[in-house]
C-alpha cells in the first residue's frame, strides 16, 4: 500500500490529517476495502510517530533533492520511526509513504 501526502502547503502531520478526513469523506460516500485499510494505516501513523523529529529530517533531505522537480530522496530512518510504514519517497512537493504487503 502506499499513501501520497501533499507537502506543498502544509507539514507531513497536517498532510497526513487533512488526507485522513478526505479517506474519511470518501468512505462515507463508497466504502470499500481500500480506503477503509488507508483511514486505518493513516490512523495509526499519526497517533505512532514523532512528528518533531519526522519533519526536522524531511527538512534535512529536501536540501538534497535540489531545483528537479522530478527528483525523489528515500529517507533512511531508524526502524520504527515511520509506523506503520516501512518506506518514505521524498519529493519537492509531497511525500510517499508505502507499507510493503
Amino acid at each position: 500500500m502506499e499513501i501520497r501526502l501533499d507537502l506543498s502547503r502544509h507539514c507531513i502531520q497536517t498532510a497526513a490529517c487533512l488526507k485522513l478526513e478526505h479517506l474519511v469523506r470518501q468512505c462515507l460516500k463508497e466504502p470499500d476495502q481500500a480506503t477503509e485499510e488507508m483511514i486505518e494505516t493513516l490512523t495509526d501513523f499519526l497517533a505512532q510517530n514523532d512528528f518533531g523529529e519526522l519533519r526536522r529530517r524531511i527538512d534535512l533531505a529536501r536540501q538534497s533533492l535540489g531545483d528537479d522537480p522530478a527528483s525523489l530522496v528515500l529517507l533512511d530512518l531508524p526502524a520504527g520511526m515511520l509506523k506503520p510504514f516501512s518506506h518514505l519517497a521524498l519529493g519537492p512537493d509531497s511525500v510517499t509513504c508505502r507499507i510493503n504487503s
